[in-house]
């Protein structure tokens, strides 16, 4: 009797093993995928991603590139220098906003020293885990009122830690663009959270992180089409204004004072002109050096980057039935309401816009430096995601890998230079092709 109970039991072994790892497949799927758990997955990133923050803070040495030049640059404006085209530092002048400026004057009051680095790294660990917090939100509220059609699940989030130059860039170079990056983050969240206050808040936050550094006039067509869309002409102008009013107050009690001063600020802070060294790009290897410097491709870019624009504006941006026509008819007939109601819009459009804008002015740059990498990088899963990859997940997994070792290979070579412009212009030709479908067939099944 106990031999065939016995033998009873040996035999369920198998199906109770393999019950228990179908069990705990389906629990790993929906950690990665089931949106209730969406925020217990951020939760355990952000746990990891603070012990792994650490840890390369305290192993890791601290790379000299920037921060002793923008003390100098402090120490120049704290001792009263105005004239903006003065101030320097060891790595040339200074090229940022006024907002920047004051930053790491704070820095250079507030920290113990600025010789012993290592409490400006813990800053600058709190900037990154704030950036994965708010791209989480970004990517959570990006699938909030559409999840039949599209939801944005957590595995896509796995992507923004595995890259050493994003945790270089923050942690270990302590540059201005994750600060700018981090509050023009802010500015889409506010946009996506919607109403006039939502809206101005994101306008006043975006120019705040226009204060940091220029790079972010790259998200300015997508914004100008989105405050169309959602606020109209009155609530376009009254954007613009509320961007133009703060670029200009953020200087004002220390640059402003004379014509001669306020010049001398904005075209050193806002420099349209500044010429690049190659020994630097990372995007322009494959080209050389006097090709890279000439005029002629500087103007090409900017045609590039420009018409690209226009036809996403065209026929990308206004995923309504009737298209850019409809939406420009609707908006100029009624100058104080929105060109598209909120309705219509899946709740990605605002993120969507805003990062394919950005993209497109990355893949048209005179030139990308590493640090630039954090101008984008958090933005590519979602990109993909949206088309990018072509709705193919192994295209999409080669592109990021592509991009992701280009910005790996110090230096630059014409093989990585020439692997990050085709992954750009894929996951272009992706959103082009094959981004706006789902948008499309969405919206128009809702004005039906």
């Amino acid at each position: 009797m106990d031999t065939r109970a016995e033998l009873k039991r040996s035999e369920n072994l198998p199906v109770k093993r393999k019950s228990l790892i179908d069990q705990g497949i389906k629990l790993i799927r929906s950690i990665l995928l089931d949106r209730k758990w969406y925020w217990h997955f951020v939760a355990l990133l952000l746990v990891g991603e603070t012990l792994l923050g650490i840890l390369i803070i305290w192993k890791i040495p601290y790379t000299k590139i920037d921060w002793p030049a923008y003390m100098q640059q402090v120490e120049m404006f704290l001792d009263g220098e105005r004239d903006y085209s003065k101030i320097e530092g060891e790595t040339g002048p200074l090229v940022y906003p006024a907002l920047h400026l004051y930053i790491y004057t704070a820095f250079y009051k507030y920290l113990p020293s600025i010789e012993n680095i290592r409490p400006a790294q813990y800053i600058f660990l709190i900037f990154y885990l704030l950036t994965i917090l708010l791209m989480s939100t970004i990517y959570y509220l990006a699938g909030r009122s559409n999840n039949r059609i599209k939801h944005y699940p957590q595995i896509l989030l796995i992507p923004l830690t595995l890259s050493k130059r994003s945790h270089s860039i923050f942690l270990l170079r302590l540059f201005n663009d994750p600060i700018a990056m981090l509050i023009f983050y802010s500015s889409v969240v506010a946009c996506m959270l919607g109403g006039k206050i939502g809206w101005r808040i994101g306008c006043t936050l975006y120019s705040l992180a226009l204060g940091v550094k220029m790079n972010i006039l790259l998200f300015l067509p997508g914004l100008l089409v989105l405050l169309f869309q959602y606020r109209g002409i009155k609530g376009t102008i009254e954007g613009i204004a509320l961007i133009a009013t703060i670029q200009v107050l953020l200087p004002l009690p220390y640059f402003l004072s004379s014509s001669y001063l306020a010049k001398s600020y904005f075209s050193s802070a806002f420099d349209f002109s500044r010429q690049f060294l190659y020994e630097w790009t990372v995007n322009w290897r494959f080209i050389d050096e006097k090709l890279f410097l000439s005029r002629e491709r500087a103007v090409l870019l900017l045609a590039g980057h420009l018409g690209l624009i226009v036809l996403f504006a065209a026929f990308k941006w206004s995923p309504v039935y009737g298209g850019t026509l409809t939406v420009l008819k609707n908006g100029l007939s009624k100058w104080s309401k929105p060109a598209i109601g909120y309705e219509l819009l899946p709740s990605y459009h605002i993120p969507l816009v805003l990062f394919t804008s950005n993209l497109i002015g990355i893949t048209f740059a005179r030139s990308l430096h590493y640090q630039f990498q954090s101008w984008y990088f958090h933005q590519l899963p979602f990109l993909l995601y949206s088309g990018g990859a072509w709705g193919n997940l192994p295209l999409g997994v080669m592109i990021w890998c592509m991009i992701e070792y280009a910005w790996e290979i110090t230096p630059a070579t014409p093989i990585s230079s020439a692997m990050l412009l085709v992954g750009h212009i894929i996951m272009l030709c992706g959103l082009v092709f094959h981004g706006s479908s789902r948008t499309e067939r969405l919206v128009e099944k809702k004005t039906d």
